[in-house]
C-alpha cells in the first residue's frame, strides 16, 4: 500500500460489486472504503480504486493486469474464479514466453494475464500491462523514453526486443517502474482496433501544487486535458493528477466538490478557498 501510483478502473455503476468479486479472487485483499462514486481496495496488498462514472468507457486488452503466481495450483485457482461470467483470451498452457500462462477476461470486461514467476520473492504481484497497438502501434520504445524523462524515480528492469521479422528492434517485452509501481509494456505483434482509453487510468497523488503542475504540464504538452485532474499523455494513456489529501478535503468540506468539477488541472488553493465559503 506504499506505492505512489495506483490504478483506477472505470465502471458504469458496478464498482463495489466488482471489487467485492476481486477481493474474493485474490488473496490478501480487502475493501478499504467506499461511497456511491469511488471504491478503494487493496488487491494482493496493492492499492486500486474503482470509479462509478457511467456507461462511457469500456475496458479492452490494451491495458491488462499481469498476475505473477508462485505455482500452477495458484494460477488454476485464480483462473477458475475469474472465468465465471468471463472468457478465455489465451487458454492456460505452456508457451515460449512462460511455462504456465493464460489470459482471461473477467465478467466486468477487465483482462488478467496469469503467469508463473521466476521463483524469486515478488513484492508486487499485479503489474499493469500496456499493449501498444491501434493508433499507437510500435510506439513502446518512444513511450519508455518519454516516461523516463518525466518520472523522477524511473527504473528499467528488463528490455527484450523482437530479434527478426517485421517487428525487428521493436519492444517484445519490457518491465519498468514509475515512482515504485512496476509496469509491463510491449509492442503488439498483431494489429488491433482497440487502443488505450479512460477505462484504466493511473492516479498520481501529489504533495504540493508544484508537483501537480510538473506532471500536468508534461502530460498535456502533447496530450490533452480533461476535468477533475484527469489528462491524457501523448500516447493516449490516462492519468489522474490529484492532491494526496483530496479525499480528506472533499469528505470534510463538500463545498469543495463543486469547485473541483469546474477544474481541469486541480488548484489546491482554490479548493481550500471553497472550503471556507
Amino acid at each position: 500500500m506504499h506505492l505512489t501510483i495506483y490504478p483506477a478502473l472505470w465502471f458504469d455503476n458496478q464498482a463495489l460489486e466488482a471489487f467485492e468479486f476481486y477481493c474474493s479472487v485474490f488473496p490478501n485483499s480487502m475493501i478499504l472504503e467506499h461511497n456511491q462514486t469511488v471504491v478503494k481496495a487493496s488487491l494482493s496488498n496493492q492499492c486500486f480504486i474503482g470509479i462509478n462514472g457511467g456507461p462511457y468507457f469500456l475496458p479492452n486488452p490494451a491495458i491488462s493486469f499481469t498476475v505473477i503466481c508462485d505455482s500452477r495450483e495458484e494460477i488454476n485457482a485464480l483462473w477458475q474464479k475469474l472465468i465465471l461470467g468471463g472468457a478465455s483470451i489465451i487458454d492456460l498452457g505452456h508457451y515460449s514466453w512462460n511455462a504456465y500462462y493464460g489470459w482471461i477476461q473477467d465478467q466486468f470486461g477487465y483482462t488478467w494475464q496469469l503467469q508463473l514467476g521466476n521463483g524469486g520473492k515478488t513484492q508486487q504481484h499485479i503489474l499493469p500491462n500496456l499493449l501498444f497497438c491501434g493508433m499507437h502501434q510500435n510506439q513502446c520504445s518512444q513511450a519508455l523514453q518519454y516516461y523516463q524523462k518525466i518520472f523522477p524515480e524511473f527504473q528499467r528492469h528488463q528490455l527484450l526486443r523482437y530479434p527478426s521479422g517485421d517487428l525487428e528492434g521493436k519492444i517484445q517485452n519490457s518491465i519498468f517502474s514509475l515512482n515504485h509501481l512496476k509496469f509491463i509494456a510491449k509492442d503488439s505483434p498483431h494489429k488491433h482496433i482497440f487502443d488505450f482509453n479512460e477505462s484504466v487510468s493511473f492516479v498520481i497523488p501529489c504533495k504540493t501544487q508544484q508537483e501537480i503542475d510538473y506532471y500536468w504540464n508534461y502530460f498535456t504538452e502533447h496530450g490533452s486535458e480533461s476535468w477533475c485532474g484527469w489528462c491524457k499523455d501523448v500516447f493516449g494513456i490516462s492519468w489522474q493528477v490529484i492532491p494526496k489529501n483530496l479525499a480528506q478535503i472533499l469528505a470534510s468540506h463538500p463545498e469543495a466538490y463543486s469547485t473541483l468539477t469546474r477544474m481541469k488541472k486541480i488548484i489546491i488553493e482554490d479548493l481550500l478557498i471553497s472550503k471556507n465559503e
